[in-house]
């Protein structure tokens, strides 16, 4: 009983926490977050566990799973991806993650293949570094090279910086032939023609939306 009355305030402080602090910073409150704090409270540790073993920010990998499942661990896509951090089946076993579906395995594979992202962007500023993990890890880390080396090729911008390459993404469709024409002998883009570069720079701007949030006004309480 007092267990479940410290979490209970525990949650309300939250609450209480996030709505002053939305006021004062001129933001509104966040409702998915505020309804899955008890989850987030629940994964916390094992969140902590693996983002201090992989040199990863914990609020980081909290807000990619608060978009990926909402916390479901037991969550399948209708493409096959599984768990927490919604892995695919074959990045999983890439993984080792024998039970994608197992939290701990779950959350250990994932945070060893956000390590591995983003040691390929170790020249980006951060935030812009943020952004090109997601992107590759919602749309493969070979189309986000390849938005790359549209950058590279056209001598105008910096690929190591999102803003060029969210747009170089979009150039990756079989709508863009004639650009890539001029990149690629075959006319297609090494890792193929990309058509859900919308749904990537959706997921991205979520993930940070819910990152800045919990960086904003809980994630002192969530990972101290």
């Amino acid at each position: 009983m007092p267990r479940k009355r410290t979490i209970l305030i525990i949650i309300m402080t939250l609450i209480l926490i996030f709505l002053i602090s939305g006021v004062i910073n001129g933001f509104p409150p966040d409702f998915r977050l505020l309804v899955l704090t008890p989850k987030i409270l629940q994964y916390k540790g094992l969140i902590q566990k693996h983002a201090v073993k992989e040199d990863l920010d914990a609020r980081f990998i909290c807000a990619l799973i608060l978009q990926e499942s909402g916390f479901n661990k037991k969550a399948k896509s209708p493409v096959g991806a599984q768990g927490l951090t919604q892995l695919m089946p074959t990045t999983a076993k890439e993984l080792g993650v024998a039970d994608p579906l197992d939290a701990e395995q779950n959350i250990a594979g994932a945070a060893r293949y956000l390590h591995t992202l983003y040691n390929a962007f170790p020249d980006s500023p951060d935030e812009d570094r943020h952004r090109l993990v997601l992107a590759s890890y919602n749309g493969g880390l070979g189309r986000v090279r390849d938005a790359q080396a549209l950058i590279r090729h056209g001598k105008t911008s910096n690929p190591m910086l999102w803003a060029p390459v969210s747009i170089a993404l979009s150039q990756l469709t079989k709508q863009h032939t004639d650009i890539h024409r001029e990149v690629w002998e075959s006319g297609v883009p090494r890792h193929g023609h990309f058509e859900g570069s919308n749904e990537t720079l959706y997921y991205v701007e979520r993930v940070m939306h819910y990152y800045d949030r919990i960086r904003l006004y809980g994630g002192f309480l969530f990972f101290l």
